[in-house]
């Protein structure tokens, strides 16, 4: 049967009124949402975090710092999957007692309707969990956690005010809702290693939040200002940095680096998908030379994974939240602060719920 040049029109409109039809409905729909509105809304004018003072916390006898890392629970409320989740979080804190656990973003779900989403129950739930364990534990955004009913600000803001053992701060002005550092010191009162905690951003607002945003040049500046005193203050310290979302480099270490170990496989996902934009934080990290490994979630591997490349680590956590994976757990990490060999500053274990 001959297509006519009238029916080749006509077809041709049909499908662009069909997609005129969706793009405009997939628009009022998302404008609809309460994006950086609700519960939540206005914590962060009513308290703030800036220059929250940060305690250091203390090396073991042993020379040796434990990190338990929790990465992309994707709360909701306390209820179903999250107090499984929440369960398996604290059976781990119990077992491994860790000097501090390491939250690094999506804590909290983003896309939901806000009839099934209660986030400040979710983030009660989650931070009485530490408070009753007396646990000390740091934590950053992701791109989910300030999507909708309340913004990364409000919830950092939140925490900040409302729990000692949440450690939250961010300096006057810099861009982003939390970015901090946790000094590690000896029994001498000697920093001995660093945890540099950074906020990743969401999604873009100049891309009507279609796209996700990238770190500032403010924050690389920042972080190259935290690595260059550390090395005044303790040239053989080093550095383990932390936030949600990949860089370039992690691109890198799939193709170029060496895998940690055999249970340590390679990615089973293309670690390219990585946020271009920042490389402007990758290019500080490798020019200072002092960062001993760089943990991130975001990619919800089915496994973790890990590599050694340009003289440090680079980490990806697997989901620990029941609502993001049907096999979440944690990664416990212990560093080997006296240990000058980068290779052998670190150990990672998988840990499954």
């Amino acid at each position: 049967m001959k297509i006519t040049k009238k029916q080749i029109v006509l077809i041709a409109c049909i499908v662009l009124g069909a997609a005129i039809v969706i793009i405009g409905t997939f628009n009022i729909i998302k404008s609809a949402k309460p994006f950086h509105k609700g519960d939540l809304s206005g914590t962060a004018e009513q308290f703030s975090i800036t220059d929250r003072e940060i305690k250091p916390l203390s090396v073991r006898d042993s020379g040796n710092f434990v990190v338990l890392q929790f990465t992309d629970t994707h709360l909701v409320s306390n209820k179903g999957k999250d107090a499984k989740t929440l369960a398996a979080m604290e059976e781990q804190i119990v077992i491994n007692r860790p000097d501090l656990v390491v939250v690094t973003g999506d804590m909290l779900d983003g896309y939901n309707d806000k009839f099934v989403v209660n986030k400040q129950e979710a983030l009660r739930a989650v931070a009485e969990l530490f408070e009753r364990q007396n646990q000390y534990w740091a934590y950053v955004p992701g791109n989910n956690d300030g999507e909708y009913l309340g913004s990364a600000a409000d919830i950092c803001a939140y925490l900040g005010r409302s729990y000692t053992h949440c450690l939250l701060s961010k300096p006057e002005g810099l861009t982003g809702a939390a970015q901090y550092v946790v000094p590690v010191k000896d029994a001498q009162g000697l920093t001995v290693h660093a945890l540099i905690f950074m906020d990743s951003l969401a999604r873009d607002p100049e891309t009507n939040f279609l796209t996700y945003d990238c770190m500032k040049k403010d924050q690389a500046d920042w972080l190259r200002d935290q690595l260059q005193q550390l090395k005044q203050d303790a040239p053989l310290a080093k550095a383990s940095v932390f936030f949600h979302m990949n860089t370039p480099a992690f691109s890198q270490a799939q193709t170029d680096g060496e895998v940690y170990a055999e249970d340590y496989a390679k990615p089973d996902f293309p670690v390219s998908w990585a946020i271009r934009g920042n490389a402007i934080v990758d290019k500080v990290i490798s020019s200072e030379a002092n960062v001993g490994l760089v943990s991130i979630g975001h990619l919800h591997p089915k496994e973790n994974w890990c590599a050694f490349y340009d003289n440090r680590y680079y980490h990806i956590a697997r989901p620990s939240g029941y609502q993001a994976t049907q096999r979440p757990g944690a990664t416990l990490i212990v560093i080997h602060t006296y240990d000058g060999n980068p290779k052998r500053l670190y150990d990672f274990k998988e840990i499954l719920f």
